[in-house]
């Protein structure tokens, strides 16, 4: 007859699993469009770096993000805007990526 699991050891397999999920999560959020230097997201302006940075939810907790630097930055003789959050709910750091392309007059 099996043992029956102690809760210690139920508790600390849960919380693997969920350290395991909040590491793919960060690593799928990285493969999206503006998670790396290679993929921006294309904006017009960059008025709406800051705006549209913060409307993104954290991949690990979904909370929300703080702006705590937005800076220009050239990748690869590519410029491009390096938005750096923080979720405010559990403090993870990252970057979202953004390239602006001017929208010529009408």
């Amino acid at each position: 007859m099996p043992k029956k699991p102690r809760p210690r050891a139920k508790r600390r397999e849960a919380e693997r699993a969920g350290e395991k999920l909040k590491a793919a999560r960060e690593r799928l959020f990285q493969l999206e469009i503006g998670g790396s230097p290679e993929r921006p997201l294309s904006v017009a302006s960059a008025a709406v770096v800051e705006a549209h940075a913060e409307s993104v939810p954290c991949p690990c907790c979904q909370g929300k993000h703080e702006l705590v630097e937005h800076v220009a930055v050239t990748v690869s003789r590519v410029r491009l805007r390096e938005a750096r959050l923080r979720c405010r709910q559990c403090g993870t750091r990252r970057s979202l990526w953004f390239r602006i392309h001017a929208v010529g007059p009408n």
